[in-house]
């Protein structure tokens, strides 16, 4: 229940950071005065989704073949294992930053491609912070991964103001294992950010051997008629 109830601390923190986002996409919304339609999406092999009609699946346009995926869980596998092997406590806190930092990269990695492999890009370099959940203020690190602009396009009209979000991942300081994995662009204020739509808590799948069936790669509709909606002056 403590588990619980710090990955839905976790979980209004992470949407802190998308507040300002979201709420402009709500007023943008709310201008227009008109209803959202909305479509589900079913794809092989990935979870049916349903989007309103301001965001699409899309391609992933840089997928991984079967060997490069393989190659890269073995190296950042291998980066996991020379850490813990070094640092047997597994508290991060406690580890050299260099260390800490080799590691939560190789695992936030090692995390994308076994829950949601569409969102890894090797161009992405992750902003890492540490927080802190629930009443007992338990630690863990936020790897917030980003969008470059010069090498896709996600489709979001707002793509020249702000960073846009590509995937997020936290894992526990105490004890380095994932703690949840968040897809930003699935969030909004009509059933994503502000409830567990857009989480893969990784502690809780892991413990019940649940295969994870990952989302499909969902990105702005760019073909949206924005019309008046004024986004930002």
């Amino acid at each position: 229940m403590e588990k619980i109830m710090d990955m839905d601390t976790a979980r209004f923190s992470f949407c802190r950071i998308l507040v300002a986002l979201s709420m402009v996409c709500f007023a943008a919304n709310l201008y227009s005065g008109e209803p959202l339609r909305q479509r589900t999406f079913a794809m092989d092999g990935y979870r049916p989704v349903t989007l309103p009609e301001y965001k699409i699946v899309a391609e992933n346009p840089f997928p991984l073949s079967k060997g490069e995926k393989n190659s890269l869980l073995d190296s950042v596998s291998r980066v996991c294992r020379t850490c813990l092997g070094k640092y047997p406590d597994r508290n991060l806190d406690t580890w050299p930053k260099e260390d800490c930092e080799a590691y939560l990269r190789a695992k936030a990695v090692q995390l994308i491609l076994q829950f949601q492999p569409d969102y890894y890009r090797t161009y992405a370099r992750p902003e890492i912070h540490r927080y802190t959940a629930g009443t007992k203020g338990e630690p863990y690190y936020l790897l917030a991964y980003y969008y470059d602009r010069t090498k896709e396009s996600n489709g979001s009209p707002l793509s020249l103001k702000f960073k846009m979000p590509l995937v997020h991942v936290a894992i526990f300081a105490e004890n380095a294992e994932g703690f949840y994995l968040a897809m930003p662009i699935i969030g909004d204020f009509y059933g994503g950010s502000m409830s567990t739509g857009n989480i893969v808590p990784i502690y809780l799948q892991e413990k019940s051997g649940e295969k994870w069936v990952p989302y499909p790669y969902i990105i702005w509709n760019k073909g949206f008629d924005w019309g008046s909606k004024v986004l930002f002056e």
